[in-house]
């Protein structure tokens, strides 16, 4: 029962984030690269041409040894009536399938299997478009959601490596160069102060739109990719190869905007780090699982502004954390089960 809930759970906080500015995906075919984090400490810019139906990668950084720049191609195939797409295998044989939704000047979500890394796991991947490449255009009060892992998991989450969920909220400062997180907080409120905090400062790559984070006291612990939605506000993902927590995995953050009931109706395509998929109905407050035949609420702006605590209402009580994340994504973590965190895109 555990898992249907955490199916659910995906589902939900699809509500939430896209209440910002719904995305969709192109009727028609487009050419796209999108500077996306593997979810388990690795960053490619992985480009699409839904046209021709086909991909190609690039390696741009690496937990695991692969060569920086290593690139290939593959095919696209399966196009869905939402606008997702099969990945068949890149011709190198480094990527071996997937699933991915990519949005037309906005976002990509979804699943790839890397042979190298997790094998035959399914690696959870979200990438952005048009990424900002300047530090000034980092600035800004960010809430966020994602997951780490004590050991390079290879994207096998539910393996025994420690692998825990969070959220968050981060300050980039105006000239985007230093940076403060606080873990299971509210940065922007005064009562309760944060406890947790930790600082650093972002520095720019050789690869534009791909920044350092780079934590006080001790060093590197990812990289940082952040875009600009139509609406002005930023959507942003830092791929964790943190070895001093220890912690691989990826976190999304989206800036800090209240929701507001009813923004967010739609349906939802989502992905989750336990390799599972749903779709999501959202009305108000209201929540329907098509796949887990289950049902639920949203209480808007809580924990604080910007996320959402969702409840089932059947088959059994469960519950968990939703964040609104602009053009139509969403994240979620569960109470329910500590190690899950998905992400989703309307369509």
């Amino acid at each position: 029962m555990k898992i249907k809930y955490v199916v659910f759970s995906l589902l939900l906080l699809a509500a939430g984030i896209l209440a910002a500015c719904g995305g969709s995906s192109s009727s028609s075919g487009f050419s796209q690269t999108f500077t996306t984090s593997a979810g388990a400490g690795e960053v490619l810019q992985f480009s699409v041409d839904t046209t021709a139906m086909t991909y190609s990668y690039k390696v741009v950084q690496s937990s695991y040894g692969v060569t920086l720049g290593q690139t290939s191609t593959g095919s696209l195939f399966g196009k869905t009536a939402i606008g997702s797409y099969t990945v068949g295998a890149s011709s190198d044989g480094f990527i071996q399938g997937g699933v991915v939704f990519p949005v037309q000047n906005g976002l990509l979500v979804g699943h790839v299997q890397i042979s190298l890394i997790g094998g035959a796991a399914k690696i959870p991947v979200f990438g952005v478009s048009n990424p900002i490449t300047t530090l000034p255009g980092l600035a800004g009060t960010y809430n966020y959601e994602g997951f780490g892992c004590g050991v390079k998991s290879g994207g096998n989450v539910l393996g025994a490596f420690g692998c825990l969920s969070h959220y968050g909220t981060i300050k980039v400062d105006p000239a985007g160069t230093t940076f403060t997180v606080c873990k299971g907080g509210n940065i922007s409120a005064v009562t309760p102060a944060c406890t947790t905090n930790s600082a650093g400062t972002i520095v720019a790559t050789a690869t534009p739109g791909v920044f350092d984070f780079v934590k006080t006291g001790t060093g590197h612990i990812g990289w940082f990719l952040a875009f600009t939605a139509p609406n002005g506000q930023k959507v942003a993902v830092i791929d964790h190869d943190d070895i001093y927590t220890p912690a691989f995995g990826h976190s999304v953050a989206s800036s800090q905007v209240a929701m507001v009931s009813g923004a967010a109706d739609g349906n939802y395509f989502t992905r989750n780090n336990w390799g599972m998929a749903g779709l999501l109905t959202v009305s108000g407050t209201n929540f329907t699982d098509v796949i887990a035949a289950t049902s639920g609420t949203l209480a808007l702006n809580t924990p604080w502004t910007g996320l959402a605590t969702y409840t089932y209402n059947t088959p059994a009580a469960a519950s968990g954390v939703a964040m609104i994340a602009g053009t139509g994504a969403f994240t979620d973590n569960s109470t329910s089960a500590p190690s899950l965190f998905g992400v989703g895109l309307r369509y």
